[in-house]
């Protein structure tokens, strides 16, 4: 009766494979890797017609939406980047940026309807990132 019992048993049993169904079995970790490099988020900053003409700073390789609002309709440069757009009242005149050399960068605005010189409403400031 022992032996009949013994076989019994193991039939009824699956067979050991190195562990119970208590034991958690776990993925081997991939290795430790270095942490990405921060992507900069975009950022927006914008010019006004203002009695005094603004100057906003901007970092190396920083993603950036200048607007520039203007008073009449007109057309908005940043020469020294060889941008232009046009701006009226309700709608800015809009540049998207990825500056890759310092540097500074006057924003003119010319009036569509005037015969005067262009007048500068800010600077746009691009400096060196800080080292990480």
């Amino acid at each position: 009766m022992l032996g009949l019992a013994a076989i019994a048993s193991s039939i009824a049993r699956p067979p050991d494979r190195g562990g119970d169904a208590t034991t958690e079995t776990t993925a081997k970790a991939p290795p430790d890797r270095p942490p990405a490099a921060k992507t900069p988020q975009p950022t927006t900053i914008e010019f006004g017609n203002r009695a005094k003409p603004q100057t906003h700073e901007l970092e190396v390789g920083q993603p950036t939406t200048v607007l520039v609002d203007v008073e009449t309709p007109g057309e908005v440069d940043i020469p020294s980047l060889g941008l232009t757009d046009s701006g009226e009242p309700l709608t800015p005149a809009m540049f998207e940026i990825l500056a890759t050399n310092p540097g500074s960068h006057p924003i003119m605005v010319q009036p569509a309807a005037s015969e005067t010189l262009p007048s500068k409403v800010g600077t746009l400031k691009i400096v060196s990132a800080p080292p990480p």
